[in-house]
């Protein structure tokens, strides 16, 4: 029989229990979520779908607009994962949002984890790459896929690890000192403003690893990861101006400890442009790029106009900001 349930963000245990025997990432565990409502105080829910022995997963939350609601996944690479494929999924998905009234969803999808059988390629929109790095290979075969001057920065890599610091009391300090002031120099969009109360719940998880570096008498730079047994994610990379000597050495750290932990895959993230410089220096990494893609639904396509308009959107815009009515850009019409 099929079931199809929300589980609420208050309900850890059986969120947790709903990710058994499923591959996900840091941001499909309630830990993330939590995290992230403690700065969009969204409703935040675990989507669990059931036939069978078959169970799909998603993280949702459920924002208001004019009296309205529509669904987002949270911030991080989730979307839908599974432990089995359904290709009857698509109707049952699209009954449940029916029901529950919703006007459109923006789901982005982990390209390790997303099940094309699952939605239509009308709906799917690549807006960036990722770059992901095997940490099944060994140590060498991950050192020769290296560019040449990422080798030449990791040489004495084995002494500089004597000066990292792992004082998550320390680290944590440093990074909601220059975090906010980080955020600005380097232009960094909103959805990337989370509150202290977020990032502090981060850095105290057992699955979160910071690792800084710098001088003896402060921090310069902090490199974060966070990781589930199936697939680590880079989460944050700060430093000021003098610190970014370290980069390097903090992310091949990051790569040996997951390696250490049996982790089979990191995932760099992606540029905050396709193929900007922060993505080629991820490419330089030796690493494998894939489409990120996200789902961008409508399911009740007279209120989705009804409320572009209001706004002065154009609902037939599928390729820009989505849902176009909540774009940043837009102000409502006047006169």
């Amino acid at each position: 029989m099929v079931r199809q349930r929300c589980i609420a963000i208050d309900s850890p245990s059986e969120w947790r229990e709903a990710l058994k025997g499923i591959r996900h990432a840091f941001a499909h565990t309630w830990e993330n979520c939590y995290a992230m409502q403690q700065t969009t105080r969204l409703e935040i829910y675990l989507y669990c779908f059931e036939e069978g022995d078959v169970r799909i997963v998603c993280p949702i939350a459920e924002r208001t607009f004019e009296g309205y609601t529509d669904i987002v996944t949270p911030y991080g690479f989730s979307g839908f994962t599974d432990n089995s494929d359904y290709p009857e999924f698509t109707q049952h998905w699209t009954s449940f949002v029916q029901d529950r009234g919703y006007v459109c969803g923006y789901i982005a999808l982990n390209p390790l984890l997303e099940n094309s059988t699952y939605f239509g390629t009308d709906e799917t929109f690549q807006s960036n790459s990722l770059y992901f790095l095997d940490l099944t290979l060994s140590d060498g075969e991950i050192l020769a896929g290296l560019d040449r001057n990422r080798r030449r920065e990791l040489r004495d890599w084995e002494k500089t690890l004597s000066g990292f610091i792992f004082d998550k009391a320390i680290l944590t300090e440093f990074f909601l000192d220059n975090y906010y002031d980080f955020l600005y120099r380097v232009k960094a969009s909103q959805v990337n403003h989370f509150s202290r109360e977020t990032l502090s719940f981060l850095f105290s998880l057992d699955n979160v690893l910071m690792v800084g570096a710098g001088k003896p008498e402060r921090v310069e730079a902090v490199y974060i990861f966070a990781y589930t047994r199936h697939i680590g994610d880079c989460l944050f990379n700060i430093a000021l101006p003098e610190g970014r000597c370290h980069t390097s050495s903090l992310l091949w750290y990051g790569v040996n400890y997951l390696k250490s932990m049996q982790v089979p895959v990191l995932n760099l993230g992606g540029g905050v442009r396709e193929n900007d410089s922060i993505a080629q220096a991820k490419q330089r990494f030796g690493s494998r790029r894939l489409g990120f893609r996200c789902l961008k639904q409508i399911y009740r396509p007279d209120i989705y106009e009804k409320l572009c308009r209001q706004m002065c959107a154009d609902p037939t815009d599928m390729f820009g900001y989505f849902p176009a009515y909540r774009s940043p850009d837009l102000y409502g019409c006047t006169g």
